[in-house]
């Protein structure tokens, strides 16, 4: 059994003169440009790093531990991220 289309009597009609202005709406828009950053804020990027098993199911426990808590750092990214930036001071 095919579903029924509902009739096109039910849908709104758009007039011209407001599809004009959702067209330059949408016209002005900039497309691809890459979102405003605070100066505070550093751009993250991904990246794809080969560690032991053990290792990773440490951290990640350790991250559902700090989320339980409530304290931080509370994702197995931020675990990584300041265990890296604190071995860059180090050396």
């Amino acid at each position: 059994m095919a579903l029924k289309k509902p009739p096109f009597s039910n849908r709104r009609v758009v007039t011209e003169a407001e599809a004009d202005a959702l067209a330059n709406r949408l016209a002005d828009r900039p497309y691809g440009d890459e979102k405003v950053v605070e100066p505070a804020q550093e751009i993250l990027t991904r990246t794809t790093i080969s560690i032991p098993q053990n290792t990773l199911r440490e951290i990640e426990d350790l991250a559902l531990h700090n989320k339980r808590i409530g304290v931080a750092p509370k994702s197995v990214s931020a675990i990584i991220r300041d265990a890296l930036e604190a071995y860059l001071k180090k050396v």
